[in-house]
């Protein structure tokens, strides 16, 4: 496992940030948020930033059922 940060944002702020442990940013997302994810990000104006810990890496993903 690996350690993600998990941060809603609100179109640029932050809104909550978790730290999780999990396999993928997917399923950290997921689990930080309590909501299903999908892995492709419009213009949303809430919508979930994960970054890699490690890696640093970063990921963007929208709620499901937004837009």
């Amino acid at each position: 496992m690996k350690a993600y940060r998990v941060e809603e944002m609100d179109r640029d702020r932050v809104v909550a940030e978790h730290t999780i442990e999990a396999d993928t940013p997917w399923v950290a997302a997921e689990t930080a948020t309590g909501s299903g994810v999908v892995n492709t990000r419009g213009d949303e104006q809430r919508w979930i930033r994960v970054t890699d810990e490690a890696d640093k890496v970063v990921y963007r993903f929208a709620f499901k059922g937004c837009g």
